[in-house]
């Protein structure tokens, strides 16, 4: 369990709906691609309805502000049965990198491999007080891309498990590359925050409006989104 997981939900009953085609959508879809368990492609690209409001308001903010580059969706919201096939395999190819041998249903028995994956993974929980920031259709993964479409090299990839998806892994380093994909990070957070979404502390590329992270961050008494 997380900080966050300790702020209330009082749930607005804000719609689930689909995003809009004025944005770019990683296609195939990564999960979906892989096998995870959704009900048909038409219900992947959902968040709740005031996340989609402030989505296009950050777009057309970005359109203003740097004609150059233009937001890719990469993931939106997940049913839990999607968090739970994506949480799985990033415990088992997180026991393959430390040459454990160990099955997800023995997970409980492995606790630090469980806690490194969880920086990155919220854990699929069924439990209505604490749901993984993606079920409840209020966070999502986003990156930068060029004209041509071509996703932009902020440094490490979207789901990558190490140190650099952190925001500010790149802050200090003052080689070439680093300040461009500093540079990239930062514009990403700045036309987000600015409509009122906040940054995942271990991962640039996740952002959230309503759920329990948001509502920690900006201090309030509760979240508006349980799981859904």
């Amino acid at each position: 369990m997380k900080i966050w997981n300790k702020i209330p939900i009082k749930e607005n009953n804000d719609k689930l709906i689909q995003i809009p085609n004025c944005f770019k959508f990683i296609n195939p879809h990564p999960y979906y691609d892989l096998g995870a368990p959704y009900k048909g492609k038409d219900g992947i690209w959902k968040l709740r309805e005031e996340v989609v409001k402030r989505l296009i308001k950050v777009n057309d903010y970005l359109e203003l502000k740097n004609k150059s580059v233009f937001l890719l969706i990469y993931d939106s919201w997940r049913p839990i049965e999607v968090q739970k096939f994506m949480f799985d395999r990033a415990f088992s190819l997180e026991c393959k990198r430390l040459d454990i041998k160990v099955s997800v249903n023995d997970m409980d028995k492995h606790p630090f491999v469980q806690k490194e994956v969880e920086k990155f993974w919220a854990y699929p929980s069924f439990d209505k007080r604490f749901p993984p920031p993606h079920s409840t259709g209020g966070a999502l993964d986003i990156t930068l891309v060029d004209r041509n479409g071509n996703i932009l090299d902020m440094g490490s990839n979207i789901d990558q498990m190490d140190e650099k998806s952190k925001p500010d892994f790149y802050k200090n380093i003052g080689n070439e590359k680093a300040i461009i994909w500093n540079n990239r990070r930062n514009l990403l957070k700045e036309i987000m925050v600015k409509f009122d979404f906040v940054q995942h502390p271990n991962e640039w590329w996740h952002f959230s409006y309503g759920d329990q992270l948001w509502a920690w961050k900006n201090k309030k008494p509760n979240a508006l989104y349980g799981k859904i």
